[in-house]
């Protein structure tokens, strides 16, 4: 039963009563709260879905899956308690996407199998995780919500160079405010901090210190489509860099990345191609991406090198040159 109290905090009848004094008296100066004692411990080797399984999703996909979860909270019954949760939960699904991410490309792209190759993971990791999700081991000691910590992870697991690129800065200007707004609500219960408010502009939320977020339904909305399109500008650039990467085929040192070639037809490099493709590409969103081939040709048409020796070249010249080809 719920104690209801007048407005001077006296208990109405009907509600539990106050202590005897015999109960007063055997109590230590410091027991102002009713402490009831644990009886079952709460046992959580029981509380995970171990037939869960998604694998055959594309981190983008696993992505797109889990936010179509938290759209649906946003209902007639709506409090802005509710969206707290919310917001926690599409941070969540932006730190689990990138997570996929990194583990399928360590399993996918051997340039980054070979630059993760010397990290560690823990004994327990190693000895308990399968295979295939043994690369979440590195990354229990990487934070990613922020922008800057998934830069920064993306630089030193799969070999990003250079500064932000410029389509992925506002995004993940966005990103940072959300960033924010998430960390009051784990560490504060929604209220503002000064660590929080300098980083979100001092002067326009000094007024804020100390008072608890209050987020309306339609925020919740911008919220969403901030994160969404944070993840979905790292997806693309990220498919981008690691096609540009395959292409030019040389780290820092001049060293080739990898042990083969583009040969630019389609029917040879599909296999390849199709490797990047699957992990980026999406079939659960709205606009559906487009085909691996209409994928590959555009890959083709931007980025197929102007040089004399490709398979078709070769080809072409035997057909020129009978002779030639007949050697």
């Amino acid at each position: 039963m719920s104690l209801r109290k007048e407005p001077e905090g006296v208990l109405l009848e009907g509600t539990a009563g106050a202590e005897s004094e015999a109960e007063i008296a055997s109590k230590e100066f410091f027991e102002l709260c009713k402490l009831e004692a644990i009886t079952s411990p709460f046992e959580t080797s029981n509380k995970f879905d171990v037939e869960h399984s998604d694998s055959n999703l594309s981190p983008i996909d696993l992505f797109i899956t889990n936010t179509k979860k938290l759209n649906k909270l946003v209902t007639a019954d709506y409090s802005p308690v509710l969206g707290n949760l919310i917001l926690l939960g599409y941070v969540s699904a932006a730190e689990s996407y990138i997570r996929a991410l990194i583990r399928k490309l360590i399993h996918s792209d051997e340039y980054v199998s070979v630059l993760v190759s010397e990290k560690s993971v823990s004994y327990a990791a190693a000895l308990h995780h399968k295979k295939e999700i043994l690369p979440e081991a590195l990354l229990e000691d990487f934070s990613l919500a922020s922008p800057y910590n998934v830069f920064e992870t993306l630089k030193e697991l799969i070999g990003m160079k250079g500064s932000r690129p410029n389509p992925l800065v506002l995004p993940s200007q966005e990103f940072k405010k959300v960033c924010e707004l998430r960390h009051c609500c784990v560490h504060r219960f929604g209220k503002l901090g000064s660590k929080n408010a300098i980083r979100l502009g001092l002067a326009a939320h000094t007024k804020s210190l100390e008072k608890p977020i209050l987020l309306l339904a339609e925020d919740v909305d911008k919220i969403a489509f901030i994160v969404d399109n944070f993840v979905r500008s790292i997806n693309n650039y990220v498919f981008k860099f690691l096609l540009e990467r395959s292409v030019k085929n040389k780290d820092d040192s001049g060293r080739a990345c990898y042990e083969v070639e583009w040969l630019w037809v389609y029917a040879k490099d599909k296999k390849r191609f199709n490797k990047y493709y699957a992990i980026f590409s999406s079939k659960e969103d709205v606009y559906k991406s487009m085909t691996l081939r209409a994928s590959y040709e555009k890959f083709c048409s931007a980025l197929k090198p102007e040089i004399p020796n490709l398979p078709e070249r070769k080809q072409k010249k035997a057909e020129n040159n009978p002779a030639q080809g007949a050697q």
